[in-house]
């Protein structure tokens, strides 16, 4: 749940790098790579899982497939890492590790050094609770056992989750496996798939959804302006620990119902929808500014921003049936935009082309409903 997004995430910058990347203007953070990573893995286990699921396949020929994926993909994302430190990225860490510790000394990186202390803080109390305490959900009545039953018996999606009984597909339900990647962490791990949903799930989701958060922020805080004159300028390391910390007490205080995503993160995480709206969103978000910031200086989007878009697309899926209209909603809506603002007619057929994916799987649900 780490070490393999990381993997996944860096091949697919790597294959995908440019010479503006090279050049250190992209999106080549190790941030941006581990959401990356997740999305890539997500959309793949989609692939995998749903023609098996169709076909009243069985638990373990998914897992296996899904395995043999991920680790190539890996494998190949640790050899470019370790031919890239072998290249100069080693003496670039380091020539930055020191510049970092250099400016920790002074009197104002004491105060971010503190600062980011504190949302580090926040984070821990966060995970901690999430694993220490137990939530009430009646969703866990419909999700776990199927995530049980997977793990145990083999079958996906074969019997009645409140009473045992052996039934037919549920389509709306069958489309967003997420109950059995689930069930796949929690065969990997050794444990029950409860264990796995209300324990395991929470110590990485959580903090990955604050690493989209912080890719956000580095673009939100990039040249912010103080002062009527704009003469004074604050730096982006002094800005992003504060967002980071505001973005932390939303968190924690949004627990006012059971609908925002704020609920979903800390009390379900272990849910699709959780996932949808903390994971999936934020990176949907992150990846139409980059998309905006292309159509700005060049007229269209990169190729390799529609193809992840499109597995953004494909890991909503994954999450929800209705992600396909919700993502597809939001891409769109973002294209139609962008079209109006900067009149580049590729931004309306590449923003298409995206929501490709959640197109298709929402004609499934309608033809095998």
């Amino acid at each position: 749940m780490v070490l393999v997004p990381l993997g996944i995430g860096y091949f697919a910058l790597e294959i995908g790098r440019t010479a503006k990347q090279d050049a250190g203007m992209g999106t080549m953070t190790p941030g941006f790579s581990f959401g990356l990573g997740y999305i890539l893995m997500w959309a793949v286990f989609q692939l995998i899982a749903v023609p098996f699921v169709l076909k009243a396949g069985k638990f373990w020929q998914v897992e296996l497939f899904f395995e043999l994926v991920c680790l190539t993909l890996t494998i190949a994302g640790a050899i470019l890492f370790w031919l890239r430190l072998k290249g100069g990225l080693r003496d670039d860490i380091t020539v930055r590790g020191k510049a970092a510790w250099g400016r920790v000394k002074s009197r104002e990186g004491m105060v971010i050094l503190a600062l980011w202390a504190v949302f580090a803080a926040s984070l821990l109390f966060q995970v901690l609770q999430a694993y220490r305490l137990a939530y009430a959900d009646g969703d866990d009545a419909y999700y776990i056992p199927i995530s049980t039953a997977a793990n145990l018996g083999g079958g996906m999606y074969a019997i009645d989750s409140y009473t045992g009984a052996p039934t037919t597909l549920d389509m709306r339900h069958g489309l967003a496996p997420f109950p059995i990647w689930v069930s796949f962490i929690a065969a990997k791990c050794g444990v029950n798939a409860a264990v796995a949903a209300h324990s395991l799930m929470p110590l990485v989701l959580i903090p990955v959804t604050y690493v989209l958060y912080l890719e956000i922020g580095r673009l939100l805080c990039r040249d912010v302006v103080i002062g009527k004159e704009r003469k004074e300028w604050v730096k982006q390391e002094t800005l992003l620990p504060v967002f980071m910390i505001f973005v932390s007490l939303l968190q924690i205080y949004g627990n006012y119902s059971i609908y925002p995503a704020s609920t979903f993160l800390l009390t379900r995480t272990r849910q699709g929808k959780a996932a949808l709206g903390n994971v999936i969103l934020p990176f949907f978000l992150l990846l139409l500014y980059e998309i905006a910031e292309e159509v700005k200086k060049q007229g269209k989007a990169g190729i390799q921003n529609v193809l992840w878009l499109m597995a953004a697309m494909m890991a909503g899926c994954l999450c929800s049936t209705m992600a396909g209209f919700l993502c597809g909603m939001l891409v769109t809506l973002t294209a139609f935009l962008l079209f109006i603002l900067y009149r580049r007619p590729h931004v309306l057929w590449q923003g298409l082309l995206g929501c490709v994916p959640g197109i298709v799987y929402a004609l499934m649900y309608l033809n095998l409903k």
